[in-house]
């Protein structure tokens, strides 16, 4: 007994609509999810910009405040000034005095120096509180405490808070 075939064997016409049909559904539901990863992505990149400018001002601060000696808190813990030291041949002479402190709108970190007042943090971070606490028993030691909200352009906000303590590292006034 012979296995005829048909002359006309293939897909027909529906056969190819539903399967077209379904391959397009498949492709629009993973280019949409694909898509909505790559906007989180960017929005992500754009807020770990933010985070990494405040966390250089944190490190900067920290590093000059460990070198620095004659340390002083103002205005109820919200601003610390010490003064910069640098070795020069044999002789460590004082540099500049430093200062910490909330601009004058009060959002954002500045470092002044003798008086020359630079901002720190950039204008997508909007610090709420700036905390300085001096404990002198035993090495010096300095507590500083920042909290803010960070915003990016695509409408993403992250709060925060910061806290680092840190010793003095130049004992000479000591």
């Amino acid at each position: 007994m012979k296995n005829k075939r048909p002359k006309n064997s293939g897909f027909t016409l529906i056969e190819l609509m539903v399967s077209v049909s379904i391959f397009a559904i498949v492709t629009l539901i993973t280019s949409g999810s694909f898509i909505v990863l790559a906007n989180i992505y960017r929005k992500t990149q754009s807020n770990r910009a933010i985070i990494d400018n405040l966390n250089l001002a944190m490190d900067t601060m920290t590093l000059k405040i460990r070198e620095g000696e004659n340390y002083s808190v103002g205005g109820d813990g919200t601003s610390f000034s010490f003064d910069e030291y640098q070795i020069v041949g044999d002789n460590y002479d004082r540099q500049r005095n430093v200062e910490y402190k909330l601009s004058d709108s009060g959002t954002a970190i500045e470092e002044c120096n003798d008086g020359d007042c630079n901002p720190l943090t950039s204008k997508e971070i909007e610090i709420s509180r700036l905390n300085f606490d001096l404990s002198t028993t035993g090495a010096k030691r300095v507590t500083i405490v920042i909290e803010g909200k960070a915003k990016n352009k695509q409408g993403l906000e992250s709060e925060f808070i910061l806290q680092s303590s840190l010793a003095q590292r130049n004992k000479s006034n000591e």
